[in-house]
């Protein structure tokens, strides 16, 4: 049956959902549904690292569903709820390396990653963390997608190399774990759009709510090496400690100097990490000036202190804008002359301090403290 036909249910015969024991996985679907999952998990039954995946899900007690409003998300791993959520819209090509993606994820979960993220991570240790994981769980996905090709199943690495491309571009070169990995962090529209998701967004969102107030702490790439897959990259601790792994855009170590302002204000502790937190070079990197652009006016639009009646809010947003339009100078000067503005640069810094008299102590407490992430391994 035609993957359209599974989905293009009308309305009115919407069916509830039932519970599958599938090669071993709790599977929740709808019962018109069935088949595409019993061919979704026959597939990873065929290769290796599908099998891997499989007793992963088994092993942790997972639940798998299949969704229709995630939106531009892909899936995800909610660890909370010890779900795998999966977007009915992907096509089996893309649900066939993304469920082992995600699966990925729950194993990571039940290394160590959990334990770890109970902390109040610093900013450098938290990237680290989100950027391995996700360059991890990739490396797992191709794995998945080369072993489909070897048996002739060439639409997973079709559909994977037609989104993630650079990654595939570095695999190519010595069809290693290792460069899998490291080729994650070569695609500039995946790192820019994990910074906008993962730090951006969070840190903005919570100017105005309560911080966690424990002392931060440092992780080295040693201790999560274990749930990071580690083992199968060559020079782990030291990649992770260079540029290329740890750099970010201006406007995301100036969203995450906002909220250390703010956090500040109310009687938090500083995050030490952010002062040697590296920034992308925009300079002759015509993708990484394409994705500053995007998510410089995407930030704009969504803390635009008019559309908010709060007045703590709007004098918080009021300075993330003001930073915005700093931000964008400075990267201009930058793409023009090669080098920063220290004028613009100077500006930006006196803004980011002002977030300090604009946010208030008696800020209305947060649910969990800190910084909320979004799931493990949901796509942008």
């Amino acid at each position: 049956m035609a993957l359209k036909q599974h989905f293009d249910q009308p309305a009115e015969q919407k069916e509830d959902v039932e519970q599958y024991l599938l090669h071993g996985v709790k599977v929740n679907v709808a019962p018109s549904e069935k088949k595409f999952a019993e061919d979704l998990f026959d597939s990873l039954a065929s290769i290796p690292t599908g099998r891997n995946a499989i007793a992963d899900m088994k092993k942790y007690n997972v639940d798998f569903f299949l969704e229709t409003a995630l939106g531009t998300a892909g899936g995800y791993f909610d660890p909370e709820n010890n779900q795998i959520v999966m977007a009915k819209s992907l096509g089996m090509d893309f649900m066939e390396f993304a469920l082992v993606h995600e699966a990925r994820h729950l194993w990571q979960n039940n290394q160590g990653r959990s334990e770890a993220e109970e902390q109040n991570l610093d900013y450098a240790t938290r990237l680290m963390i989100n950027r391995a994981t996700e360059a991890d769980a990739q490396t797992q996905a191709i794995l998945a997608c080369k072993e489909w090709e070897a048996q002739g199943h060439t639409a997973p690495i079709a559909r994977f190399t037609k989104h993630y491309a650079p990654l595939v571009r570095r695999f190519e070169k010595s069809h290693s774990p290792s460069d899998a990995f490291k080729g994650w962090y070569d695609d500039e529209r995946i790192c820019a759009s994990y910074e906008q998701g993962y730090d951006v967004e969070p840190a903005l969102s919570g100017l105005t709510e309560e911080p966690d107030n424990r002392p931060y702490v440092s992780l080295k790439p040693a201790e999560i090496a274990k749930f990071c897959g580690g083992e199968r990259v060559e020079g782990f601790e030291e990649f992770l400690e260079s540029k290329q792994a740890r750099q970010v855009h201006r406007l995301t170590k100036t969203a995450m100097e906002l909220f250390d302002e703010s956090a500040a204000a109310k009687g938090a502790p500083r995050d030490p990490s952010l002062k040697n937190v590296p920034l992308r070079s925009l300079s002759g990197n015509s993708a990484a000036q394409m994705y500053a652009m995007k998510y410089l006016k995407e930030t704009k639009e969504q803390f635009n202190p008019a559309a908010t009646d709060d007045p703590q809010k709007k004098e918080a947003f009021t300075v993330v804008s003001n930073c915005v339009d700093l931000i964008k100078r400075a990267n201009a000067a930058e793409v023009a002359n090669g080098e920063k503005s220290a004028e613009t640069e100077k500006a930006l810094r006196a803004e980011t301090k002002k977030m300090r008299t604009a946010i208030k102590p008696a800020a209305r407490p947060r649910f969990n403290g800190g910084i909320s992430l979004i799931y493990r391994g949901k796509e942008r």
